[in-house]
């Protein structure tokens, strides 16, 4: 059995425990990851910047803030975990997007509009009160639900769907003009 993270499945994950609404959309999948996002991203790498998280507890955090594995859903989970921990640091900002956009392989190359996604995703993992989010140790809740787990971290489902709303028009008005200013949305995701 699959499942789509999308906001019509999120009333009946609420109840489930993190195991298995892992084990339903993930599955046993074995990814392999690119040396860059390794480097970056990863927990081990001894260059890993803040907001380095094992890919398992990545996707639980997708699990958490209801989004999908989409790449936008992608820039919004990374820009979340990074915007999250508290040892973040400018350069640690443009050492991520520059190497999001301009080094790491096809597909994983973020695009102007990812990364403003990614942003808005940072913006909403700073406001949170429990910060460090991505240095949990989520073993120890995979038997909690989804619900409880998300209260107990302040993720309010109601503010991500506010900001799904933006991107939806984020996306229909970068595709929509050829004059879209990336420069003033980016402002006003600041």
């Amino acid at each position: 059995m699959t499942f789509n993270l999308s906001e019509n499945f999120q009333p009946p994950i609420a109840h489930l425990q993190l195991k298995d609404v892992y084990s339903a959309v993930f599955g046993t999948q074995e990814t392999k990851i690119p040396f860059f996002i390794w480097l970056l991203e990863n927990p081990e790498s001894p260059l890993s910047l803040p907001g380095k998280i094992c890919l398992r507890h990545h996707d639980y955090i997708h699990i958490l803030l209801g989004r999908g594995i989409s790449f936008r859903d992608e820039a919004f989970v990374i820009g979340f975990t990074i915007g999250n921990d508290l040892e973040i640091k400018k350069i640690h900002l443009w050492i991520y997007k520059f190497f999001a956009r301009f080094i790491y392989p096809h597909p994983y190359k973020f695009h102007e509009l990812d990364l403003l996604i990614f942003d808005l995703g940072f913006q909403y993992g700073k406001k949170l009160k429990v910060k460090c989010i991505n240095k949990i140790d989520f073993e120890l809740y995979k038997n909690e639900s989804i619900n409880y787990l998300r209260k107990l971290f302040g993720i309010n489902l109601e503010e991500i769907k506010l900001i799904q709303q933006f991107e939806s028009w984020l996306l229909t008005e970068f595709s929509n003009s050829d004059v879209f200013s990336v420069n003033k949305v980016h402002n006003m995701v600041k």
